[in-house]
């Protein structure tokens, strides 16, 4: 097992370990910076609930705090999942520029795109593709190009991986590298439809209202939303599967990492084309 990079100072993790739960306490030990991310991520859900339960407008017929709360929550995931790759990662290779981008960038971008979340939120406007103004247009490709510099924070980490990580199970190592290529790859493609039109709706009702139930997909038409969700999160699903792989030593462990991740890729496609052809993702439900 290669050490593990920045862990904190013996007193910090004392403390950590009474007043922390343990998983935040593995992620500080792993990489302290991004566990701050985390943490400070899943801190900033309290204001913006309390909020959402407060203010009740709206914007594409839902509460105007309920975007802010998803990106929250999926900075939580993101940055988690950094600091937990991080762990695997030499302390010389995070020393050097391309660890140093991969633990910062990603906290100083992360920041401005929440700004602009919150700031719109307060003022009761949309965030995505609002060109009510020169500066809500600006801001959004400002937000386009910072959402491109976190999904090469995960490509390059997971460069690094294959790289410098040459002691891990051949399962995880993979999961990992294929994790991060094909979370960057996909999103890059679907997100990059995504921004090129002026909504995420393909067909039926212009409104999230009466979407599905914890996502807010749209039921009546198709949603791009669906598989930049799916793309998005291959960065966790498909190292999770190599280092399920590794753990129970699977026989031809990578060869199940590898088809996953093929099968992976299908269901990013299925649901993109789904999308494109107006047809909903899992209509009856809810």
């Amino acid at each position: 097992m290669p050490a593990l990079a920045g862990a904190p100072s013996p007193g910090a993790s004392s403390s950590a370990g009474t007043r922390a739960p343990a998983w935040l306490t593995a992620l500080w030990r792993r990489q302290p910076v991004l566990a701050d991310a985390a943490l400070l991520s899943l801190l900033a859900l309290v204001p913006v609930l309390l909020a959402l339960a407060l203010d009740e407008r709206t914007v594409n017929g839902i509460n105007v705090w309920i975007k802010p709360a998803k990106f929250l929550l999926s900075f939580v995931v993101y940055y988690a999942t950094l600091a937990w790759v991080c762990g695997y990662l030499p302390r010389t290779t995070l020393a050097s520029p391309a660890g140093r981008f991969v633990v910062w960038a990603p906290v100083v971008v992360g920041l401005l795109e929440m700004l602009w979340l919150l700031c719109a939120a307060a003022l009761g406007v949309p965030s995505h593709f609002n060109d009510s103004s020169r500066a809500w247009r600006l801001a959004y490709s400002a937000a386009g190009q910072g959402a491109v510099v976190l999904l090469v924070v995960v490509l390059v980490q997971g460069i690094l991986v294959a790289r410098h990580a040459q002691a891990l199970a051949p399962a995880l190592r993979d999961g990992l590298v294929l994790g991060a290529f094909i979370a960057c790859a996909a999103t890059l493609v679907t997100a990059g439809h995504l921004s090129a039109g002026n909504a995420h709706w393909v067909g039926g009702e212009a409104s999230d209202a009466g979407g599905l139930p914890l996502f807010g997909w749209s039921r009546t038409g198709g949603d791009l939303r669906v598989a930049h969700f799916w793309a998005l999160h291959a960065q966790q699903a498909i190292p999770l599967l190599g280092l399920l792989a590794a753990q129970q030593g699977w026989v031809g462990g990578r060869l199940v990492v590898w088809v996953g991740a093929l099968a992976y890729v299908g269901l990013i496609a299925f649901t993109f084309t789904q999308a494109l052809s107006g047809r909903p993702f899992l209509p009856g439900l809810g």
